[in-house]
């Protein structure tokens, strides 16, 4: 079993500050104002995703990415002090990946944000990205297609895979991808009624949260994750 999480709300608490740096850093290099910054307005809400619908006519619009980043980045990073809150993790989800990992599960980060953007955000959350395998934004707009890549870089099957996510478009391309998801985060109660079996405001739970995966390992006729936290610890 290969366990991808999400990066934003998922393992970082990020909020509102993220998408008013996102939406000025768009501005500031073209001059484009975002409609809105709740990205389940966007088809593809992903970093790239965003700005390559907005860009689809610029011919520039690689260039344009690229500035828009790295302006995006320098952003959060002068709001990170103003706003720590915005830039720690979702209680628990450190000791959380920590366990897991003592445990000899399989890990990777499949993340929505650009690859400078998700390196920064996991460092202040304690973790860095290049110690799993991962794939971002950077490497294609399309959330499916980076939760795919990043499988695939981990050296799995999608049939695999359990994805930790907290939004309703992960619950949708979850769907779609035919893979069980862990709700996590401050949209649990939405996650919940859109049909999400297996919700969590946060990580202080481990133990319901590793039997949820016990639960999905068996479905998925894998081999069930028979270390539990306690395990770890002994």
């Amino acid at each position: 079993m290969l366990l991808i999480f999400d990066n934003d709300g998922t393992i970082c608490d990020t909020q509102q500050v993220e998408g008013r740096c996102y939406a000025m850093a768009i501005e500031r290099v073209t001059g484009l104002s975002l409609s809105s910054v709740e990205w389940s307005t966007f088809h593809e809400p992903t970093s790239s995703g965003i700005v390559r619908h907005l860009l689809a006519a610029d011919t520039e619009w690689k260039t344009k990415e690229e500035l828009i980043k790295q302006e995006f980045c320098r952003l959060l990073e002068d709001a990170q002090p103003h706003f720590p809150g915005d830039f720690s993790p979702i209680d628990g989800a450190i000791q959380f990946i920590e366990c897991l990992q003592s445990a000899g599960a399989h890990i990777a980060i499949a993340t929505g944000g650009f690859d400078s953007e998700a390196e920064f955000k996991l460092a202040c959350c304690g973790l860095r990205l290049r110690d799993f395998p991962h794939a971002t934004a950077s490497d294609t707009p399309r959330r499916r297609d980076i939760i795919k890549l990043a499988c695939a870089r981990a050296g799995f099957e999608i049939d695999s895979v359990v994805y930790f996510g907290d939004a309703p478009w992960d619950a949708k391309v979850t769907s779609e991808l035919g893979i069980p998801m862990i709700g996590i985060g401050r949209r649990f109660e939405e996650l919940r009624e859109i049909g999400i079996r297996f919700v969590y405001r946060d990580y202080s739970n481990p133990d319901g949260i590793m039997t949820a995966l016990k639960i999905m390992g068996a479905e998925m006729s894998n081999e069930a994750i028979h270390a539990t936290c306690e395990d770890a610890r002994v």
